[in-house]
């Protein structure tokens, strides 16, 4: 098992931050639970069967090499320790070192940490954001938007896959937080990279992303109104 960390100076993690992220992390869970219900259904209204098929053979060809074959841990382990080192320099942090090792797996040492530095990796799927970049630039149609979906159905299995093991082992960077509150914005923000990251081969394309989104809440709020008022 690989170690995926940052470190900073002050590591030591108040007990009671952590309890106050928790309590905020309960309703957010509640919340995702409630739009990952919604999700499957709206995401078919974009999508193709062909294209959903597509989707589903590229996962199922990740899970195949993760669980069958050999997981790809280095290639996740670069991507990983490089969403915190750039967030962290979006935060205009001091990055003291940045280590990826065959034995120990990775880490980045830096001065401060904060809560989008420690979740930026499990947040966003980089290698889905950088598949995504030439088909935005030369929007290519037929068969290019195909393989992209296989593509980013594979990648995207993978981002979920490590991330779920970095939750399960414990990692520190879900620790700090808590790993209620970690949970519960690692899948929020899991699913709003889904329209997102299919928008090349739907419909409404990237134009129609915020309608997507603003329609996904609207039925979202409604569900939980309609759940409180029933007494869960």
């Amino acid at each position: 098992m690989y170690l995926y960390a940052i470190r900073c100076e002050a590591s030591a993690v108040p007990l009671v931050r952590i309890f106050l992220y928790s309590l905020l992390g309960i309703p957010l869970l509640f919340l995702d639970a409630v739009l990952l219900r919604l999700l499957p259904g709206m995401m078919a209204v974009r999508l193709t069967t062909v294209q959903g098929l597509i989707l589903l053979g590229g996962a199922i060809g990740y899970l195949f090499v993760h669980f069958l074959l050999r997981k790809p841990e280095r290639m996740y382990l670069w991507a990983h320790e490089f969403t915190h080192l750039f967030v962290a320099k979006l935060f205009m942090r001091k990055v003291h070192g940045f280590h990826i090792t065959s034995r120990s797996g990775g880490k980045v040492v830096i001065d401060r940490t904060n809560v989008a530095i420690d979740l930026a990796p499990y947040s966003m799927p980089l290698y889905n954001a950088m598949a995504l970049l030439p088909v935005m630039l030369f929007r290519e149609e037929g068969a290019a938007r195909k393989i992209y979906l296989g593509v980013a159905a594979f990648l995207f299995s993978m981002h979920i896959c490590f991330s779920v093991e970095g939750f399960i082992d414990g990692q520190p960077d879900v620790r700090r937080s808590g790993r209620i509150f970690s949970l519960a914005v690692v899948a929020l923000a899991v699913m709003l990279w889904a329209p997102v990251l299919t928008a090349p081969a739907s419909y409404a394309g990237f134009s129609g992303v915020p309608a997507f989104y603003r329609e996904w809440v609207e039925k979202g709020m409604e569900t939980v109104v309609r759940l409180l008022s029933r007494g869960l």
